[in-house]
């Protein structure tokens, strides 16, 4: 699931594990403001670990949304 929210492209995912569950992941960048910026990019890593895939999703949406809003400008 990819989206926009403030000043941040988000791009949430679920990795399948081993053990079957999937494990929440969020990627959050954010484009130069001119052409001298560069992208910056911030990896969550694991965040959490559902059965349910749908579950793993929101929570990785859930948790950039927050990162977001507290590292923002």
């Amino acid at each position: 699931m990819q989206f926009e929210y403030k000043a941040f492209h988000i791009d949430c995912r679920a990795r399948r594990a081993s053990d079957g569950h999937y494990v929440a992941r969020a990627r959050i960048s954010r484009g130069p403001g001119s052409a001298e910026d560069r992208v910056e990019t911030h990896d969550s890593g694991d965040i959490a670990s559902f059965v349910d895939e749908a579950d793993a999703i929101s929570c990785a949406r859930a948790w950039a949304i927050e990162w977001c809003d507290e590292n923002g400008e």
